[in-house]
């Protein structure tokens, strides 16, 4: 029998790679400059050049050329998280923030480290990075009851201790002469060192009263550094109260207290003294008198309206101008000419026929 030969035009001409498999050349050509076109992306991405570990929460990391917008915008945290490859558990808790007057070195927070561990970490998969974990903690002056369910832990400059929004690039604007600059060291012009306290966002302390109660007591967003004073607030689990006439003590993985210990006292409630339509998801309420701190936090109020319906609303973080703040419907809007009845929810106020027409 005889067999015909076949000539393939160039054109169509395949090559067999190892699995026995026919590629076409442009396939193999476009896997090519897909792989070279990564390779370059690579290259092309900030490169983690130090590592200083500030305390237990708390590193700075220098890179080779500033991180680029979408890898700190707080919006992309979730996807930022995952670029910051730890072992241990170790794990990002916030977005970077850039020191004031670095050019790519930052402020990151993490989830506890442990004393001597040693810790590696990978960005975007690139080479391992190592450093030695530590369990030092931020020197915490004072701690005091500020209403019936919250009370503050404050640090001072004089300590040598300093929030974050006071040294990063991204709050410098608001933050007035409280802004300063830190070296590499973290030493001031004059040379005072500061430890500094990162973000606080899903933070936690412990309260133990004198009558046995026990509490893990989180963080209220957004009061960390706010009226120029840093202390943050920290609320008990919804529905529970500090007791008037117990004595707390408070502890925290991250904080060594000097004065670690508050006896509680009944505390009056906020009171609202009017409130105002902004437009038909938000409006503003004003106290009788300017709480000088932010005590408006993660608060929320029920409109009733007029018509049967209710809507919950919540304040808007750092919207607070004195005695007043703005607060926003969730998830509904406002009929229009409804007067709207404000009642305070769990009891972090009181409000006497405070009301408004929603515009």
């Amino acid at each position: 029998m005889k067999f015909k030969k076949h000539i393939i035009p160039a054109v169509l001409a395949v090559t067999v790679i190892s699995s026995g498999v026919p590629v076409s050349n442009d396939i193999l050509h476009a896997e090519a400059a897909s792989h070279k076109v990564e390779e370059s992306k690579k290259q092309q991405e900030a490169r983690i050049t130090n590592i200083n570990v500030v305390n237990t929460m708390t590193l700075q990391i220098t890179f080779n050329k500033p991180l680029a917008t979408e890898d700190v915008d707080p919006n992309n945290l979730e996807n930022i998280k995952k670029q910051f490859e730890f072992n241990h558990d170790l794990s990002i808790v916030n977005v970077p923030r850039l020191k004031t007057g670095a050019k790519s070195t930052y402020i990151v927070p993490v989830t506890f480290q442990k004393d001597d561990v040693r810790y590696k970490l990978s960005y975007k998969e690139q080479r391992v990075k190592t450093f030695e974990g530590t369990d030092e903690k931020i020197e915490i002056r004072n701690t005091k009851q500020v209403t019936n369910d919250t009370f503050e832990l404050e640090s001072f400059l004089e300590d040598g201790v300093v929030d974050y929004a006071n040294v990063i690039e991204a709050y410098k604007a608001g933050r007035g002469d409280l802004a300063f600059e830190l070296d590499r060291k973290n030493r001031d012009k004059d040379g005072k060192r500061y430890d500094i306290i990162s973000s606080l966002r899903d933070r936690y302390v412990t309260v133990t009263g004198s009558n046995g109660d026990k509490f893990t007591v989180n963080y209220v967003p957004f009061t960390q550094a706010a009226d120029g004073r840093q202390a943050p607030k920290f609320r008990l689990p919804e529905g529970q109260t500090l007791k008037q006439g117990v004595t707390y003590k408070v502890t925290s993985k991250w904080a060594d207290i000097d004065n670690r210990w508050f006896t509680a006292e009944n505390i009056a409630p906020l009171k609202l003294q009017s409130a105002q339509a902004i437009d038909n998801k938000s409006f503003q309420i004003t106290l009788d008198k300017d709480p000088r701190t932010e005590l408006f936090a993660g608060r929320g109020v029920e409109l009733q309206g007029e018509d049967g319906s209710t809507v919950k609303a919540q304040y808007r973080f750092s919207s607070r101008k004195g005695a007043v703040g703005i607060f926003d419907v969730q998830n509904a809007v406002l009929k229009f000419g409804v007067k709207y009845k404000v009642v305070p929810v769990n009891n972090w106020a009181t409000a006497e026929n405070v009301s408004f027409i929603a515009k």
